[in-house]
């Protein structure tokens, strides 16, 4: 029988919530044990809503805390880095969102770190995991579509973000926040850069 898992959950405001409500019951073998957010009221009402026994604001002492196994972290993207970075330190398990960082520096770091404590590490590409992706992908790597020469993407929310999110210091904007996924799909349907591929893309909220 597999260990359950208990996880920390490091932000809980729009995606945080959705990650969280998911661990509640719709993942085996996981158990949100804890939350963090600096915006108290957010967590407090979170935590209080779902019945989750601790709650913190700094993102250290949730790190700190020797029952958690794993983190989530869904936090803006320029501070992926340092608690990725304190994750493996502490020996906790991570699934981070993407982008993984604002700058190759930083994602070169984080790999480092995580290479040296040896701790688990997943980043938060999901379309990978979609069975419809997966049916293209199967397609493509079949040849029942014959060669593909261009690949085009669209990808669109159904509501506009807030204005501070899609700001470029904290995510990165639409192209590094939004069109990674594309660029992701464009590398594993296509192939990697350099392949003699063509990529087009139209990204928009």
């Amino acid at each position: 029988m597999r260990k359950t898992l208990n996880i920390g959950l490091i932000g809980v405001g729009r995606l945080g919530a959705v990650y969280g409500r998911y661990f509640l019951g719709s993942i085996n073998h996981a158990r949100l044990i804890a939350v963090v957010d600096i915006n108290e009221k957010v967590q407090q009402a979170f935590a209080d809503e779902n019945d989750i026994p601790k709650r913190y604001v700094d993102y250290g002492d949730l790190l700190a805390d020797k029952e958690i196994d794993a983190v989530v972290i869904v936090t803006p993207t320029n501070t992926h880095k340092e608690i990725v970075l304190e994750a493996a330190r502490q020996g906790k398990a991570v699934f981070c969102e993407k982008p993984l960082a604002l700058s190759v520096q930083d994602c070169q770091a984080m790999k480092d770190a995580v290479d040296q404590s040896g701790i688990f590490f997943h980043l938060g590409f999901m379309r990978r995991f979609d069975a419809g992706y997966a049916a293209a992908k199967q397609k493509i790597d079949s040849g029942v579509i014959g060669k593909p020469i261009v690949l085009k993407s669209s990808s669109r929310d159904p509501f506009r973000p807030s204005l501070e999110y899609l700001d470029p210091k904290n995510s990165g904007g639409l192209f590094t926040d939004c069109g990674i996924h594309d660029i992701d799909l464009a590398r594993w349907y296509m192939g990697e850069v350099g392949s003699g591929y063509s990529i087009g893309g139209n990204l928009a909220y």
